[in-house]
C-alpha cells in the first residue's frame, strides 16, 4: 500500500490570525450599526473606537442624538421578539450611555470605553443563540442595577439627615 510522503505540514492559518465573526442575518444591520458606532477604528496600541464618541463631542445635541441611534439596536430587539427583561437591560445600556455622556468631557471619554451599542448587539446575539440563559443573567442585572440606582439615591439622603441631626 503506497503511503503519501509531503515535505512539510500545511497549517491552514497561524493560531494566532484574527478570525472574522459568524453573523446572524437577522442581526446583521445591527452589528454593523455596533461596529460603526462603537468599534470601527483602531488606534495604536489595540483600543478602538467608533463615530458615538465623536458624535457625543457634539455639545447639547451629540449624545441625545447618539441614544436616538442606540435605540434602533433596542427596536430590532423588540421586532425579534427578543424578551421584555433583555429590552430592559438594553434600555438601562443606552441610558447609562446617555447619562454618563451628559458630562463634559468625561462624560465622552466614558461613551467610547462603555459601547453600550456593542453590548446590545452582544446581548440581542446571546438571546438568539440561548435565551433561557441569557434571561437569567438579565435579570440579575437588572436587579443589582436597581439597587445600585436606590442606594445612591439613599445613600446621600441618610447622610444628609444624620448631619442635621447633628447640626
Amino acid at each position: 500500500m503506497p503511503v503519501e510522503i509531503t515535505p512539510y505540514s500545511v497549517k491552514t492559518c497561524r493560531p494566532d490570525a484574527l478570525r472574522g465573526e459568524v453573523v446572524d442575518p437577522r442581526i446583521a444591520d445591527v452589528e454593523a450599526l455596533a461596529r460603526w458606532l462603537d468599534y470601527a477604528y483602531e488606534l495604536p496600541g489595540g483600543f478602538r473606537f467608533g463615530f458615538a464618541g465623536v458624535i457625543g463631542l457634539i455639545p447639547g445635541i451629540g449624545d441625545v442624538f447618539d441614544a436616538l441611534i442606540s435605540l434602533y439596536i433596542v427596536l430590532r430587539a423588540i421586532q425579534l421578539r427578543i424578551p421584555r427583561i433583555a429590552v430592559a437591560r438594553m434600555l438601562v445600556n443606552v441610558g447609562i450611555e446617555a447619562g454618563a455622556g451628559a458630562v463634559p468631557f468625561v462624560g465622552d471619554l466614558f461613551d467610547i470605553v462603555f459601547k453600550a451599542n456593542r453590548r446590545n448587539y452582544q446581548l440581542l446575539r446571546s438571546h438568539l443563540a440561548q435565551p433561557e440563559r441569557q434571561k437569567s443573567r438579565d435579570g440579575a442585572f437588572l436587579i443589582v442595577t436597581l439597587v445600585v440606582i436606590i442606594l445612591a439615591i439613599a445613600l446621600p439622603i441618610v447622610a444628609l439627615a444624620e448631619l442635621l441631626k447633628h447640626l
